[in-house]
């Protein structure tokens, strides 16, 4: 039994460009924002629509911001702080593979809600609870899951590694959309996906996880999802 390709991980990280393009073309002069990108925005501006106003980078850091190709906006808040400066500003808000590691995620999404306009698109693609090594993730010290990552991925080489506290990071739509919905948000979408890459290089448990990993895809058994696209309109 192999996991249906719409709900395969590897989907959901090569889908997410085009899945975000399609939103961002909604919006004839969209103003968008990716949060926590620093330096590393995940799309060159000519990659974007051609409705796109203006592609905007948070971070948390000026010296990161600073260092930014020419053309893209700088909004420097941190996304669980004080966005308060930044309220009504943007038609999309999107980020993949941040919200895992912002310690109060209610707070990250609330701010989102806060920085869309009316009618503005959230779009974000987070890793979910409860995805076993995810929990591992969150329970065991950094010092011991860096270590781990190296010997169940030692290709994905990662200087540092974040924290990760998966804070409102559930696969679980009927959680996730009573937590955004008590936000002010008019209509939330949940889509999982399952499996992921860490047991590649275990002969044996890898095809375990597959099988396993292809039955709860097909009774949608949400809760053990490991990855997620959150999309929420304001």
């Amino acid at each position: 039994m192999k996991i249906e390709p719409s709900k395969a991980w590897d989907t959901a990280i090569a889908s997410y460009a085009g899945e975000l393009k399609n939103i961002v073309a909604a919006y004839p002069d969209a103003n968008i924002l990716e949060l926590g990108a620093g330096r590393f925005p995940s799309f060159w501006i000519s990659e974007m629509p051609k409705t796109i106003g203006s592609y905007t980078v948070n971070d948390i850091s000026e010296e990161e911001l600073s260092r930014l190709p020419e053309g893209y906006e700088k909004a420097c808040f941190d996304v669980s702080g004080d966005a308060a400066n930044f309220r009504d500003t943007y038609d999309v808000v999107f980020s993949r593979f941040l919200a895992e590691h912002v310690p109060d995620g209610e707070a990250m999404h609330r701010n989102v809600f806060s920085v869309l306009r009316k009618g503005g698109t959230a779009f974000h693609l987070i890793p979910t609870l409860y995805a076993f090594p995810f929990v591992i993730n969150k329970l065991l010290p950094e010092r011991l899951t860096a270590k781990l990552l190296s010997v169940f991925s030692p290709g994905r080489a990662i200087s540092p590694k974040f924290p990760a506290y998966y804070s409102a990071c559930y696969g679980s739509p009927a959680r996730m959309t009573a937590l955004l919905k008590s936000m002010g948000y008019s209509h939330v979408e949940v889509r999982n996906f399952y499996g992921h890459f860490y047991y590649e290089k275990i002969p044996g448990l890898k095809e375990v996880h597959e099988q396993f990993s292809a039955l709860a895809a097909q009774r949608n058994w949400s809760v053990l999802s490991s990855y997620a696209y959150i999309r929420a309109v304001k």
